[in-house]
């Protein structure tokens, strides 16, 4: 009370009018007000972002699987440059793309096995298959680019058979395709212990970061309600994209899926400096994410890239 006869008294002396006295006392003793428009002002700029990010995702996710149409003939003259291999059950559809950064499609631009496909196609015989063969053989597609930048399509029947897809003709290879799905890559065991170091890697800094800043343990998930919307946003929207690969046997472009998880890195720090972390909490979190694309690059390339 003396704090309030205090301030009127203060007030009387600025010769102000009553009206003016009250909205100056108001302004005074009712600041939350103001901080909470702050903080819902501030939490509609990142709803509309995600939002927008996921349509443009979807969309970019659809206009990437169009079909390439290209000639397909069967010319032992020319050299295989590259080849995507992608196991299909479905006879009706062709679904291999060409270009390495497809996920999850074998890719080949290793010269040894480029030069053994190139050696069993050249000696490749033409045969006629029946409807039977047709429909009890296993299915891969595989799409070859040769140097001249043409592409030929074929499903690959009970592992030795190739059906162009154009011109429907049928090769008996006398080696199966299994030489070249399980090619050895000398590379591949690096590949996959430099995948192994960055994902403990990570561990270790998540465990410096908790050992040194040990409160901020419980909150690794989600610094804020904010965060925790923002998590579960991109979470479904991972899932369904894995699931949607997994339901129709697709593919998706590797930019997508890191242009996803750059989006959930950058919400991963702004939340958490929203919410006042500490500055090297910050930098783990940064570090972890940074860690746990590259191990997924490495790994990715030792299982399904052949260069």
């Amino acid at each position: 009370m003396k704090n309030d006869k205090k301030t009127w008294q203060h007030l009387d002396d600025l010769m102000l009018s009553d009206q003016q006295q009250k909205k100056l006392l108001r302004n005074m003793t009712e600041p939350s007000v103001i901080s909470k428009q702050t903080t819902g002002n501030g939490w509609k700029i990142p709803s509309v972002s995600v939002l927008f990010i996921v349509v443009l995702s979807l969309l970019i996710l659809t206009f990437v699987q169009r079909p390439t149409d290209s000639p397909m003939t069967m010319d032992s003259s020319k050299a295989i440059q590259r080849v995507y291999l992608k196991e299909n059950l479905n006879k009706d559809t062709f679904i291999a793309k060409d270009s390495c950064l497809y996920v999850p499609q074998q890719c080949y631009a290793h010269s040894k096995a480029i030069t053994q496909l190139q050696q069993n196609w050249d000696n490749a015989s033409p045969i006629t298959i029946s409807a039977s063969q047709w429909k009890s053989g296993t299915i891969y597609d595989i799409l070859i680019l040769y140097n001249d930048r043409t592409q030929e399509k074929w499903k690959v029947l009970n592992n030795k058979i190739f059906f162009n897809v154009e011109t429907q003709q049928a090769f008996l290879i006398e080696e199966s395709i299994d030489s070249l799905r399980y090619f050895y890559d000398e590379k591949r065991s690096t590949k996959l212990i430099l995948g192994n170091i960055f994902i403990l890697l990570m561990h270790f800094i998540l465990w410096i970061a908790k050992k040194r800043m040990p409160y901020t343990e419980r909150r690794f998930f989600a610094a804020t309600v904010e965060h925790a919307i923002a998590n579960a946003i991109m979470l479904v929207l991972f899932g369904g994209i894995s699931f949607g690969i997994y339901l129709v046997h697709h593919t998706i472009h590797a930019t997508i899926i890191y242009g996803l998880f750059s989006l959930y890195s950058f919400m991963q720090i702004y939340y958490r400096k929203k919410a006042g972390e500490p500055k090297g909490y910050l930098i783990a979190s940064a570090l972890v994410q940074l860690c746990i694309a590259i191990a997924f690059t490495c790994l990715y390339l030792g299982l399904n890239v052949y260069f």
